[in-house]
């Protein structure tokens, strides 16, 4: 057991210092992350740190980074917080469905037809929660 987390501590260690390196890589760390043979469970709880532009500031807190869209959750959206801002985002990785059948009519409202019944129709997929951001210069 003690063998599989150090397996998932340095791959996620690699994931995250291959984003310092690269910071505007299409995909984020987290989608790699959750594509790449590190058994989920091993993840989820771990602390991971990225550098992506925002594509989508959605209602309550959460935005999407990176060319497949992974969600970012946080506290304390700044209002001055847009698309195309490149970021900083420390986070804690966690599985979930993030919006369900109810949430379309706010994600319309904060987004396009197309963009909001992708985010419903997606289940569950690795999220980064309780997000601390910082932009980046």
């Amino acid at each position: 057991m003690m063998h599989k987390r150090r397996a998932a501590a340095v791959g996620i260690a690699g994931l995250v210092l291959a984003s310092s390196l690269a910071a505007c890589t299409p995909e984020t760390d987290v989608t790699e992350a959750d594509q790449s043979n590190i058994p989920t469970e091993e993840l989820v709880g771990e602390s991971m740190t990225i550098t992506h532009e925002i594509q989508h500031v959605l209602p309550d807190g959460v935005f999407t980074v990176g060319e497949e869209d992974t969600i970012v959750m946080t506290d304390e959206l700044p209002e001055e917080l847009n698309p195309g801002d490149e970021i900083e985002i420390t986070g804690t990785v966690e599985k979930m469905d993030v919006y369900q059948a109810d949430d379309l009519d706010a994600l319309r409202t904060a987004t396009d037809e197309e963009t909001a019944t992708y985010l419903i129709d997606r289940g569950e997929e690795l999220v980064l929660t309780s997000a601390a951001l910082k932009p980046v210069d």
